[in-house]
């Protein structure tokens, strides 16, 4: 008897540390059509409950744990033995569950169907239905990039940037124009991401592409608030792209526009550990140009694009990848000039699982931004060139356990600019060398932040980031008379430093938290707060990037801006979250904006400080978002009310703008309208449609005229007092995908675009001329007719 007893013990210990045992549970999720990983795809694990209804035994689904995907498409997890369901879910892919009996070790790859229904392809924000209302965080736009593909866009040429504009909160200054507005931030003040490496310009053609090939892109996220503790540098907002990577397939494409064509590449390795991708574009638009009117017709253009990457699974739970960019622009104006810019991006990322709750990535980081113009003027010959130089180093580590996580991690960047060098480049040229000493910096930060679910309605998530920056020598530095005014004539003494020795130094804490309330399965009240720094300036008067712009590091006399924003925002879903809703507030409070003198000199000016006035400013408003991504018809509806407004802080009357008062930035546009719909006719095609609608920007028009002899002088009273008309236009395609199926391999996407439907001649800017004596105003537009384009890609 004693032996039975001893034995029965010894089953009910041994079978109490097998449930007890943490068993690992790992896979690959990636897409049942093409092979390729779904990155960040959302694993919610549900533990199987028996429970007793009505006299029966059935089994009840408990949440249990939610884990996300790797870059690469891996997850693991440790759970103790027991029956579970796996919930998986990504953007564009239909929710999958497989029941899984966990006994022991065990790896369960995943494969996810794309959306059954193709007008899906059309959402530009496309996350999970209900994950609008359930994610804590706000202000997150995610782009779908197939559907990006079907808009009507100018020139044939899918673009990123352009879609973005048709959600609310973002804007340009106007057609032709580089960058993009966010809240009514100014152009420099959005962090662009290509694989983490930053870019400085996001433009080709003076603004009509923008400069990363669509066909390479895997994703595309803007965060508008609630941007992550791991990004700090800039104050409206994070725009993270990431290029395609590892494919189980072979995979190839090829399109053709009117002024541009790509090809997309993607191999996979002979062991499915890894694959290349190779991505180049290329435009030939000068025999467009050549259609201009006689005064432009000798103008040329060009640029090219090339991104390329490489992913290797050097072990089953780390993996390398490794990615480049390189793209350059050339555009010349009659007998007068020609300008140019390149850029070169590489990072290296490796990341892995180091436990069942620990997972880690390490990145370098490299970015090189030239830019200048030639002057082809006789006589004035010359070379005017800049040059950006950014190299990071970044670490950070991630915990996940049950419904809480942790991650933490730092970063080190090193600034190397060069503001501007001039020389001439012909044999008695009359331009006079002028060059601006180099400047260094570095940037260390560190950060940590969690998220925590604590209870099925309210979930919070906080994270803390500090940043510490210095200007390094060689390098001077003005001192200046104290109270008067800065100026040329005011230099007391200079200051020099050595070599890497710290000159200036800011930094501090940036605080970041979302709350979360969800009232039931389709609305939830989320609040928002971050306050972020920024310590590289584009200095500019005009109100887009030009080639003949440059960015400035903060120093003394240019401290790093600041922002501080709160938003609050209602969400709410219709019809099993088929129609998707929301509506915001927002306010941010500036410091240490960077404004300029009436008539400043700034480009090639060594005491620029002289020229530049510091100013506060304030972006509040209003957006609201429907959007429908079910059905034959489908769209999304947005509209944003919201001011931008600026106020120079000086002592001193005579650098007073507007006396000391709030006026209007040059981004502050009070209304905003976009609307886009598409309608699937059936046998692959789709109608799509787009309105915009923005309140004309601001401007500064002469209220008076006097003459001076036979000279007509204008004068100026108030800055951004007046406005330029509203912008409005309507664009139309049709598409037609030649698939009879998803899993077909073959197919041809055909896009034809009407861009500017009704020729609408919207104002890019107003200036004057003298006419029979007098000044007269003439309005320019970059597009004012109707552009059609056809565009057709390949793939296989």
């Amino acid at each position: 008897m004693r032996r039975y007893v001893v034995f029965f013990i010894f089953c009910f210990l041994a079978s109490t540390s097998l449930y007890a045992q943490t068993l690992e549970l790992s896979g690959k999720i990636q897409s049942f059509t093409d092979k390729q990983p779904i990155p960040a795809a959302n694993v919610a694990i549900k533990k199987l409950v028996k429970r007793l209804v009505n006299g029966d035994y059935i089994n009840e689904r408990t949440d249990y744990r939610n884990i996300a995907a790797d870059s690469a498409g891996y997850y693991t997890i440790g759970l103790p033995a027991g029956e579970y369901v796996l919930e998986v879910t990504a953007v564009g892919f239909s929710k999958k569950a497989k029941f899984i009996e966990l006994k022991r070790k065990t790896t369960l790859d995943l494969e996810l169907n794309e959306s059954a229904n193709q007008l899906d392809d059309l959402e530009v924000k496309a996350r999970k239905a209900e994950a609008n209302i359930t994610d804590v965080q706000a202000g997150v736009i995610k782009l779908n990039i197939q559907g990006i593909k079907k808009l009507p866009v100018v020139f044939g040429e899918a673009d990123i940037i352009k879609a973005l504009t048709l959600q609310p909160g973002v804007t340009t200054v106007g057609e032709g124009a580089g960058g993009f507005n966010v809240r009514g931030g100014r152009v420099d003040q959005n962090l662009v991401l290509l694989d983490d490496a930053p870019l400085y310009n996001t433009s080709h053609l003076l603004g009509f592409f923008t400069s990363i090939n669509t066909e390479a892109i895997q994703n595309a996220t803007l965060y508008k608030a609630g941007i992550p503790a791991n990004y700090g540098g800039r104050l409206s907002s994070l725009f993270t792209i990431n290029t395609k990577t590892q494919t189980d397939t072979s995979r190839k494409a090829v399109g053709v526009g009117i002024i541009s064509s790509n090809v997309v590449l993607q191999e996979s390795f002979g062991n499915k550990k890894g694959s290349v991708m190779l991505a180049a574009r290329g435009a030939y638009p000068n025999w467009l140009i050549r259609q201009f009117p006689k005064n432009y017709r000798d103008s040329r253009a060009d640029f090219y694009d090339i991104n390329a990457a490489v992913q290797y699974r050097i072990l089953p739970k780390h993996s390398l990848k490794v990615s480049a960019y390189r793209s350059g622009d050339n555009f010349k104006f009659p007998e007068d000039s020609s300008y140019f810019w390149k850029t070169q991006t590489a990072t290296a990322l490796l990341s892995g699982i180091l436990s069942n709750n620990l997972s880690y990535n390490a990145k370098a980081i490299y970015s090189n931004y030239t830019y200048g113009v030639n002057g082809l003027l006789k006589d004035y010959e010359f070379k005017f060139n800049s040059e950006i130089l950014d190299r990071e180093l970044k670490l950070g580590l991630v915990y996940q356990k049950d419904k809480w996580n942790l991650e933490t991690g730092a970063g080190y960047i090193k600034y190397d600019f060069s503001p501007g060098n001039q020389n001439p480049t012909a044999e008695g040229s009359a331009v006079v060398s002028r060059n601006i000493a180099k400047e260094y910096a570095r940037e260390l930060s560190a950060y940590v932040s969690s998220e925590l679910t604590v209870s099925k309605r309210f979930s919070v998530q906080g994270g803390l980031r500090y940043v510490a920056y210095a200007n390094l020598g060689p390098g001077s530095v003005n001192v200046y008379l104290p109270g008067v005014p800065i100026s040329k004539e005011s230099v007391k003494s200079t200051l020099t430093y050595a070599e890497n020795e710290a000159a200036f130094a800011f930094g501090g804490l940036e605080p970041r938290a979302s709350i979360k309330y969800q009232f039931n399965g389709s609305s939830s009240l989320k609040l928002n707060y971050h306050k972020m720094r920024q310590f590289v300036h584009l200095i500019s008067n005009t109100t887009a990037i030009s080639p003949v712009d440059f960015w400035k590091l903060a120093n003394t006399y240019i401290p790093p801006q600041e922002a501080n924003q709160y938003a609050l925002g209602f969400y709410k879903n219709y019809n099993s979250n088929k129609v998707q809703t929301y509506i915001e507030v927002f306010y941010k409070k500036y410091k240490n904006l960077v404004e300029y003198k009436d008539g400043a000199d700034l480009l090639l000016n060594p005491s620029l400080e002289t020229e530049l006035l510091n100013a506060d400013g304030m972006a509040y408003g209003l957006e609201f978002n429907a959007q429908k991504s079910q059905g034959r018809f489908t769209g999304n509806l947005s509209y944003t009310w919201s001011r931008s407004l600026v106020r120079v802080i000086s002592p001193f009357p005579e650098e007073q703008v507007n006396g000391g008062e709030l006026f209007p930035s040059l981004f502050d546009k009070p209304h905003n309208v976009s609307a886009q719909g598409d309608y699937y006719l059936g046998k692959g095609y789709t109608l799509a449609g787009t309105f915009t609608y923005q309140t004309g920007r601001p401007v500064t028009f002469p209220d008076a005229q006097y003459f001076f002899g036979s000279t007509t002088i204008l004068d100026y009273s108030n800055r951004n007092k007046q406005r330029l008309p509203d912008f409005h236009r309507i664009d139309f395609s049709i598409s037609k995908d030649s698939r009879r199926n998803k899993d077909q391999k073959r197919y041809v996407i055909t896009n034809f675009s009407i861009y500017n439907l009704y020729a609408r001649r919207n104002p890019y800017s107003v200036f004057y001329k003298q006419y029979l004596g007098t000044s007269k105003a003439y309005r320019l537009a970059v597009l004012g007719t109707v552009v059609p384009s056809l565009t057709l890609t390949f793939y296989w």
